[in-house]
Order: C-alpha cells, then structure tokens, then sequence
C-alpha cells in the first residue's frame, strides 16, 4: 500500500517538475536575452541565475501547492475559516523570507554583473510571463 502511494505520488510530481523546469528554463532565457550580456559574462551569470530562480520557486512551492490543492474551494467561494488561515500564514511565510532571499542572490549576482545589470537582472526575474 506504501509503494503504492508513493508511486502515485510520485506521478504526480514529475510533470510538474518538468513543468517547473521548463518555466524556469523560459525565465532564464528571458532575462538573459534582455540583459543583453557579452557571451562571456552570460556564460558566467546563467548558472548563478538558474540557481536563483530554482530557489525561488521552492520558496514559492509551498504557498503555490496548498493554493492549487484549494482552487476549487476558492473558485467556488467556499473557502473555510481553517483553509484560509492557512492560506494567509503560508503567503506571509513565504513573503517575509523572500527579501533576504533576493538580497543573498542580488549580491551574487554582482559578482559576475555591475551593480545596474544586477538590478535589471532582479526586476527582469521578477517580471509576468505568460
């Protein structure tokens, strides 16, 4: 029953990890193709990009995955005082982590990119794909 369970789960998560990646793998070439980088630095900024962005999203994660398990209770307005406290906590955790998060990969960022390309970069990671 365990195996079995865990198989299923397991099911589950490897297309949307996939789909993670690909998401991510489109951020990357995002910000890399506006930062307009020489090949040199770009070879040397998009690993430490990747990375943030993978880290990013599993700060993310927990907040995305309990919001998708709720969508249908929040599409249909029928939300619980328990599911939205939930909610609520899980986004502020992941709120108040995200600053020093950002400032950790900011600084790393200019290690490779000047101080102007760095903030670009940040805003650019930030930014609404659709």
């Amino acid at each position: 029953m365990f195996l079995a369970v865990m198989l299923v789960s397991l099911a589950v998560m490897i297309p949307s990890t996939a789909h993670a990646g690909k998401k991510r793998d489109a951020r990357v070439a995002y910000v890399l193709k506006n930062l307009r980088l020489k090949s040199d630095v770009q070879e040397k900024f998009k690993p430490i990009l990747d990375a943030y962005l993978k880290e990013l999203g599993d700060l993310k994660d927990p907040y995305k995955n309990l919001k998708d398990e709720l969508q249908d209770a929040i599409d249909a307005n029928k939300l619980t005082a328990a599911q939205c406290d939930q909610l609520f906590e899980a986004k502020q955790k992941q709120e108040e982590q995200e600053p020093a998060l950002n400032r950790k990969w900011y600084a790393k960022f200019k290690t490779v990119l000047t101080t102007q390309q760095a903030y670009k970069a940040m805003k650019l990671s930030d930014d609404k794909l659709e």
